[in-house]
């Protein structure tokens, strides 16, 4: 059984609050929450290659900054309806963007996909292990 591991940075520990508890409240796996401040100063603490989703509801600039470290997949939940704004999340890697305010369903089918992606990669991952394994024995 594969556990999926949520890191979420916010600047409004309610959100932080809210998002932790649908994930929780669905199953969806494991959060560990963080202010912005206390990403930026502790983050050097945090494996951040253990945590499969980022939810972020943060500036794009610091979510630019935060995709050269990291692997996974991020969500953003932002209050920012421009368009260009979310566009540019989007060519920064940013796997969904969801404005404010959070719709309940809309967070949980939206981690239901990032999930089963994440799933199906990490399947993959190990069935082309599998398969390099079985080639180098012959």
């Amino acid at each position: 059984m594969i556990i999926i591991k949520f890191l979420i940075v916010s600047e409004d520990q309610s959100i932080s609050s809210i998002l932790s508890k649908i994930i929780q409240d669905h199953n969806l796996g494991e959060t560990i929450e963080y202010s912005c401040s206390q990403f930026i100063s502790e983050s050097y603490l945090l494996n951040i290659k253990a945590i499969d989703i980022l939810i972020v509801s943060l500036p794009i600039a610091i979510v630019n900054k935060l995709i050269s470290k990291f692997d996974g997949k991020i969500i953003v939940v932002s209050d920012i309806n421009d368009k260009t704004i979310i566009a540019q999340a989007y060519l920064l890697g940013v796997e969904y963007y969801i404005t404010k305010p959070i719709n309940e369903l809309e967070i949980v089918e939206v981690i239901k996909k990032v999930v089963k992606l994440i799933k199906l990669q990490k399947y993959m991952y190990n069935i082309k292990n599998i398969l390099n394994m079985t080639g180098t024995k012959t």
